[in-house]
């Protein structure tokens, strides 16, 4: 079964300087990285997980996942995000505070877009019962959460709750923080994509921050049969 000093010792010897400035440049600093490209973690993720398996256990899991992200450097983070995704079926409304806990460790806006749309919902449409919760977590002083709140139907589709969907957005739509005004476009973006006319209809209902707005109507005035600006 695959450990933290398995990861470690496949990643540690492909430390990179050159990378690693440049990394931490583009992350604005926040995170320590070792310097190891995308391109070539994928490679040595598929062999490490070929190589010893990953946990089957779901406490095993967590455990892997919350060693990972204990780690300093980025990488560790990205490959902690990607047990978590490929045990994503392991969780369920139960583990709303572990999932929080991991939003909540070296939070930035890549590993939000990773967990919320992936995991949390996957979860939601599991464990219903906890979109009490996320409308909680709308309502919260951190606003990563809040956009992981609003980010978890991004993929949903014709699923997407729309009542819900609306009360947040109704909660948020004065926020002031950037990347919460962007998750609101963003998601609003992505649905319409499944349904364009309603999409026009809630923007032409409600009023919204000019970042939201343009956001929202990215793809729509893309397509020449909705043009609407």
């Amino acid at each position: 079964m695959l450990t933290i000093q398995d990861i470690k010792n496949a990643y540690e010897p492909l430390r990179n300087e050159a990378n690693r400035k440049q990394m931490e440049s583009y992350m604005k600093n926040h995170f320590q990285f070792l310097g190891i490209k995308k391109s070539e973690t994928a490679p040595i993720m598929r062999k490490l997980f070929k190589e010893f398996g990953l946990p089957n256990d779901k406490d095993d899991v967590k455990q892997l996942v919350m060693n990972c992200f204990s780690e300093q450097e980025r990488e560790y983070h990205y490959i902690g995000m990607v047990i978590l995704n490929k045990s994503s079926e392991l969780f369920h409304g139960e583990d709303m505070s572990f999932i929080k806990s991991i939003i909540l460790t070296h939070t930035w806006w890549d590993s939000v877009d990773t967990i919320a749309p992936n995991i949390l919902g996957d979860i939601v449409k599991r464990s219903p019962e906890v979109k009490l919760e996320l409308c909680e977590w709308c309502l919260d002083d951190n606003f990563w959460l809040k956009r992981a709140a609003l980010l978890h139907q991004l993929k949903f589709k014709q699923q997407m709750d729309l009542p819900l969907l609306e009360q947040m957005i109704d909660h948020l739509k004065e926020d002031k923080e950037f990347f919460i005004r962007k998750a609101i476009g963003w998601i609003l973006r992505e649905y319409s994509k499944t349904d364009a006319a309603y999409v026009i209809n809630f923007m032409q209902q409600h009023t919204l921050s000019n970042l939201t707005s343009k956001e929202a109507l990215k793809w729509l005035n893309n397509q020449e049969s909705y043009k609407i600006n």
